[in-house]
């Protein structure tokens, strides 16, 4: 990748290239995240509301894009300078002011307005010259009477789902992703490192991810998951964090969390011990090697399902019994990018991939154990951008 191409061109070249793959005569995004990837312009009515919708068109052949969103938006796609034709719909409300810029040119983008998002996005479909050909329609944030109403518009047309394409679209990452990637990341370790001097006997799964939040939101960034349980609930998976599940003399505390910064996730984890733990300590060594020897597999070229071989197999060293459905996935504006690090995936591993690599071990009636680092795909190697130690943590309560 030309280190000097910029961010906006480099993901219009992905989705170019992925449409080409695919033989796509047009791409429709749902998602909102994936709404931003071609367009700049992040949906939040979309995001902050489960009924709303929004759609961006794009036409690989020619580089148009058409933007079929709520009128109120339109101010703001002006003040984001956005490159392509918007389909409003509704009958939101703005008093205009003769002369000023932005009002001008709001009261031409809204003179001709839509009553339903089917019938915009349809229309939008039709004015980039489509009526036959190959169409993926990104069903993550569409609904299916959207998708119902569209397919009849276009009876010629043959659809295929576009969540798949966008997730391969996104495989490779450019710099400035990277870069916020990491910082998403480090915010992350810093906050946890914040936390560990407040673990104490007597403090709660609920008491410590509330405090894992306040270092997150300290350092400009949005909270998005925490998973802090104890002893055995430590066995449990993306659990809630039980107010009454409290830490005491040989507890077993696993975290995993993330939060995100401009956009960008961030998914990492850490086991603490409180005091001594003779089969935490002997487990989790055997999840460090296994995750270890994974990143140390990893280079372009290598399969996903050969690095889940390396990491399974390293573990099994200690823990014979170890079981694992994946060991890892991509990251970035999605905390599960693809490749997904799973047996049998022929998928090749490829140069400015970031991926979180992980190798869990989850025993009910015991406990759980966990490490997860993320990594950049170099041309020989991995990098870690996770800077804090990868070792069992040890505090004394």
């Amino acid at each position: 990748m030309n280190p000097n191409v910029s961010l906006s061109a480099f993901r219009l070249q992905r989705a170019v290239s992925v449409c080409s793959l695919h033989s796509l005569e047009l791409l429709v995004a749902s998602l909102p995240e994936n709404v931003e990837y071609l367009s700049g312009f992040f949906p939040v009515s979309v995001s902050a509301l489960y009924s709303a919708e929004a759609y961006l068109v794009f036409k690989p052949s020619t580089g148009e894009k058409a933007l079929i969103t709520s009128a109120a938006d339109a101010p703001t796609l002006t003040e984001l300078g956005f490159e392509g034709t918007l389909f409003p719909v509704g009958s939101f409300c703005f008093r205009y002011e003769d002369g000023d810029p932005v009002s001008d040119f709001v009261r031409e983008q809204l003179k001709t307005r839509y009553a339903s998002v089917s019938d915009a996005l349809a229309s939008a479909i039709t004015a980039l010259g489509f009526s036959r050909g190959r169409i993926a329609m990104d069903e993550s944030r569409m609904p299916i009477g959207t998708w119902n109403q569209v397919r009849k518009a276009f009876p010629n047309a043959d659809f295929i789902e576009g969540a798949p394409v966008f997730r391969q679209i996104k495989y490779i990452k450019h710099p400035d992703e990277v870069a916020l990637i990491k910082k998403s990341t480090n915010i992350t370790e810093t906050s946890f490192q914040r936390l560990l001097p407040l673990i104490r006997r007597g403090i709660s799964e609920e008491e410590m991810c509330q405090a894992f939040y306040e270092g997150v939101m300290a350092q400009g960034a949005v909270p998005y998951f925490c998973t802090a349980t104890v002893d055995r609930r430590s066995a449990f998976v993306d659990t809630y964090n039980h107010p009454l599940s409290t830490v005491k003399e040989g507890s077993v505390i696993r975290f995993d969390f993330g939060c995100i910064y401009k956009g960008f996730r961030s998914d990492i984890a850490r086991t603490v011990v409180a005091g001594e733990n003779e089969k935490a300590a002997r487990y989790y060594s055997g999840i460090l090697e296994g995750e270890e020897a994974a990143i140390s597999a990893l280079h372009p070229g290598v399969t996903a399902g050969e690095i889940f071989d390396t990491a399974v197999a390293a573990v099994r060293k200690t823990i014979p019994h170890y079981d694992r459905h994946h060991c890892g996935h991509g990251i970035g504006l999605a905390c599960y990018d693809l490749p997904s690090i799973c047996p049998g995936s022929d998928v090749p591993i490829e140069k400015d991939m970031v991926l979180c690599i992980e190798t869990p071990y989850y025993e009910l009636g015991w406990g759980g154990v966990q490490v997860e680092d993320t990594v950049l795909v170099t041309g020989e190697s991995a990098e870690y951008l996770t800077e804090s130690s990868r070792e069992l943590i040890y505090v004394e309560v």
